[in-house]
């Protein structure tokens, strides 16, 4: 989607606009709150944050948090209520037109009284992640796929599952004393996966490194700013992950060389590259994990070296608000020059509204230059 469609389908960004229901009450348009500023905060294998501040929620003669006239008024303590319900739409225009960036529930509720001025209510809270990070979980699953396991925590948590099956089938699938969150991590890892939540639907599976751009921003036509950085400091050329057999208890090694990364643009050279051209030789990072087939042990050494190859490029932008910009979908900066006029991949993406407008800020990784 180019800048011109954008502009046409927001009306030219003229009515930045939002809609924050909590507990089902539109916070404006049903309890006529002012809402001073929202905050959205999505990243990849993290639960996704909200924050909302509310000004004018104070009746100074009954010393109360309330919305709504005398008859039918509400207690504001009892609506922002930890584990309420939250839904926050961003976009340009007429309420109906907005899109939802984000749902989940209440965390956090503070204020502060000073001399002079009226206490404000500031909201925060997660999606659906946040349970996920609760409580200590002893598990397993035998004869699976991870993606199996992964399917059995989203049903822990009353979510669906979305993403391919995972290779190769585990013996044995054992979770330990840990939160459903840090064993999805590690899962994560060891698959070379991304995960993260929409709605109440957990993806586990590969980056969408290799789609097209959904978004084109040319920067000084919806692309403000752009702070592009490249390091070899972390590269590695090829990566041996060293396990034991589980028939034979021999000594296996599996191995990932570059040209192996996920989401290069055709006829640039990646960061693992680059490093053995800049050292004349190709480093190889040895490590040792909990591995027990070949299969395994080459999944895990191609993970380790993606992960690395996902750093080299690395930046930070700001834009005009788009609620379309979520993590884990690709966005095109242009008129950056030869060398950073290129498709990213979005690892974060916060979006803010307030009185000064709607702005977008994201973080980008890109493997090749």
């Amino acid at each position: 989607m180019d800048v011109e469609t954008l502009e046409q389908k927001h009306g030219d960004y003229f009515v930045p606009a939002f809609v924050v229901k909590v507990g089902g009450e539109d916070l404006v348009r049903d309890l006529y709150l002012t809402v001073a500023s929202v905050s959205v905060d999505l990243k990849e294998k993290a639960a996704g944050r909200f924050s909302i501040q509310v000004t004018n929620a104070f009746d100074w003669e009954d010393r109360e948090f309330v919305a709504g006239s005398r008859e039918e008024r509400i207690e504001l303590l009892d609506l922002f209520r930890l584990g309420a319900t939250v839904e926050i739409k961003l976009g340009y225009g007429e309420p109906a037109r907005l899109e939802t960036v984000i749902e989940g529930t209440v965390s956090e509720l503070s204020t502060g009284f000073s001399a002079g001025s009226a206490p404000a209510l500031d909201i925060s809270g997660y999606d659906a992640l946040f349970a996920l990070s609760i409580g200590k979980v002893t598990d397993y699953l035998e004869n699976a796929p991870d993606s199996a396991y992964v399917a059995r925590i989203a049903a822990r948590h009353g979510l669906s599952f979305d993403g391919p099956d995972t290779t190769p089938e585990k013996s044995r699938i054992e979770q330990n004393e840990e939160t459903d969150l840090a064993f999805l991590e590690k899962l994560a890892e060891r698959n070379s996966a991304t995960f993260y939540v929409t709605g109440r639907t957990l993806y586990f599976g590969p980056r969408h490194q290799d789609e097209e751009a959904g978004i084109a921003l040319p920067w000084g036509g919806g692309l403000t700013a752009f702070s592009p950085e490249i390091n070899l400091a972390n590269q590695i050329a090829a990566v041996e992950v060293v396990g034991t057999s589980a028939t034979t208890g021999e000594q296996i090694v599996g191995r990932a060389e570059h040209g192996a990364e996920e989401g290069r643009d055709a006829g640039d050279e990646s960061g693992p590259e680059r490093l053995a051209q800049a050292l004349g030789a190709a480093p190889v990072l040895r490590v040792r994990s909990g591995v027990h087939t070949q299969e395994e042990a080459d999944a895990r050494a191609l993970a380790i070296l993606r992960e690395r190859a996902q750093k080299f490029l690395t930046g930070s932008a700001d834009c005009i608000g788009l609620p379309e910009l979520r993590p884990d979908m690709n966005v095109a900066f242009e008129g950056l020059g030869k060398g950073f006029s290129k498709t990213y991949w979005i690892s974060s993406a916060v979006h803010d509204m307030s009185g000064s407008g709607f702005k977008t800020t994201l973080n980008v990784e890109e493997p090749s230059i």
